[in-house]
């Protein structure tokens, strides 16, 4: 049964939970771009009542719900609906590739905030903000973003490790101490170098703040904070990995800003000052 059949057919629903279930089916193209606070802004109904429905729906959250609106617009109408995998055809131009590419990292972004929460948000900030030593465990392309958060916090004087290869990330992890804070990168979390980091990382009793997704078996280890990624992707299933990457860098930049707010104005001052040293002639 597809979702609008579901929906229609829902018995025994409070007169809030009804006006919800009225308002996906009327504008189903606006409730996969909405955030929880904005459907329940829009719906004229608490967060409560979405997440209640949610269940009813036998869905895991608000991401599942808009997967499955996007599966039936993508049947039921002309124009296709995003396909994260294969965002572009063959026939497309420029125009059509750009903006195509900008829905992605727009779906992406709002993917990645729906399924984090403030509160972690917070906490993980915290945790940088505590942490006497800073290590980034990250491999492949994932390493660049690593060394992209290692540069933003340096500028406001804040040293991060990024160790690259396998022997160097193993002999940081040695190294560790309680003093440490280790921030761990593992969409999938089935590598067998990550589960040895993060042994060595719990020997030492370093804290943990982990980097993965939704379905990673990683989530059943104890850590100290965790981000998940966006799911939207087929892990192999797809042209490039433009949402996975687009959720890891907004996960990092958040953490950097984070760091950076609580702060504000000493972090701005040294970046400022900084600039200044290494470029005498700017005013």
């Amino acid at each position: 049964m597809n979702l609008m059949l579901k929906l229609k057919n829902l018995d025994k629903l409070t007169t809030s939970e009804e006006a919800l279930v009225t308002y996906i089916l009327d504008f189903p193209e606006k409730v996969i771009r909405f955030s929880p606070k904005e459907l329940a802004d829009h719906s004229y109904v608490s967060m409560s009542t979405i997440y209640r429905l949610i269940n009813k729906l036998d869905l895991d959250g608000l991401n599942d719900l808009k997967f499955a609106l996007v599966s039936y617009l993508n049947e039921h109408t002309s124009e296709q609906i995003i396909d994260i995998d294969y965002p572009i055809s063959a026939e497309d131009n420029h125009y059509a590739m750009t903006k195509k590419l900008k829905t992605v990292y727009d779906q992406t972004v709002q993917s990645t905030i729906d399924t984090n929460n403030f509160d972690s948000m917070a906490l993980n900030g915290a945790l940088l903000k505590n942490a006497e030593f800073v290590d980034v465990y990250a491999t492949s392309a994932n390493i660049y973003f690593a060394q992209n958060f290692q540069f933003q916090m340096q500028e406001i004087g804040k040293q991060i490790n990024v160790p690259i290869d396998d022997y160097m990330q193993n002999l940081s992890a040695a190294n560790s101490t309680p003093t440490h804070l280790a921030i761990v990168v593992s969409y999938g979390g089935r590598s067998s170098s990550v589960k040895r980091i993060l042994e060595i990382l719990k020997q030492n009793n370093s804290k943990i703040l982990l980097i993965t997704s939704k379905n990673s078996p990683l989530l059943n280890e104890k850590v100290d904070g965790v981000f998940l990624f966006s799911s939207l992707e087929n892990h192999y299933n797809k042209i490039s990995s433009f949402s996975t990457r687009m959720s890891l860098m907004y996960i990092f930049d958040s953490l950097y800003l984070s760091f950076f707010n609580k702060d504000y104005d000493r972090n701005l001052a040294y970046k400022l000052d900084n600039y200044q040293k290494m470029n005498p002639k700017l005013v």
